[in-house]
């Protein structure tokens, strides 16, 4: 079965009309994503790291992969201590992505952290 949406011109059958109707119909997502396109992302995000981790450790640990723009740690509101978790932005993807792959899994101050291309 194949399905037009009018003046957008997209067409859509089988597996794909069907993930679309799960997602609520949205298409904005699903058209990029069929065409191979990714989502073009300079920032990671860190989790699982040490609540004593400070801004100046992050950015150090993670520049040896590229230029990075900011590292900021989340904060709690009340206490103003950092959550455990944080964000790096890059100059460019290819530092964010090489850092990932390189920092992933690692271990910083005792604790195994996980790192990702950051979502928009």
């Amino acid at each position: 079965m194949r399905l037009r949406f009018g003046d957008l011109g997209f067409e859509a059958g089988g597996s794909v009309l069907l993930e679309m109707m799960l997602r609520g119909g949205r298409l904005a997502g699903l058209a990029s994503r069929m065409v191979g396109a990714k989502p073009f992302s300079t920032e990671i995000f860190v989790s699982r790291l040490s609540f004593y981790t400070t801004e100046e450790e992050l950015k150090n640990v993670f520049s040896p992969f590229g230029a990075v723009e900011e590292a900021r740690l989340v904060r709690d509101n009340q206490t103003g201590r950092p959550k455990g978790f944080g964000f790096v932005k890059y100059s460019s993807q290819a530092d964010a992505e090489k850092a990932v792959k390189a920092m992933d899994g690692r271990i910083i101050r005792g604790r195994l952290i996980f790192v990702e291309i950051a979502k928009e």
